[in-house]
């Protein structure tokens, strides 16, 4: 199974620009998400179509399954 955490800015413009990380680890916390944005708005690392991000909007972690199928 694949993890990806999802984590949504709302920008200059206040429109969401998200940003995903994929492969995380098994014991992510809400403190460390919470850290981790925050330290990506005062540092402004990215920015996007509308401008910087400004302040925190949600984030989530997405668990992705896959089976693959024989089709030949």
């Amino acid at each position: 199974m694949s993890k990806t955490l999802s984590m949504n800015f709302l920008n200059e413009e206040g429109r969401i620009t998200a940003l995903r990380l994929n492969n995380l680890k098994d014991a992510v916390t809400d403190l460390e998400v919470q850290g981790v944005m925050d330290i990506i708005i005062s540092k402004n690392i990215f920015s996007s179509k509308g401008g910087d991000l400004k302040v925190k909007d949600s984030a989530a972690i997405i668990n992705r399954e896959s089976t693959a199928l024989s089709v030949k």
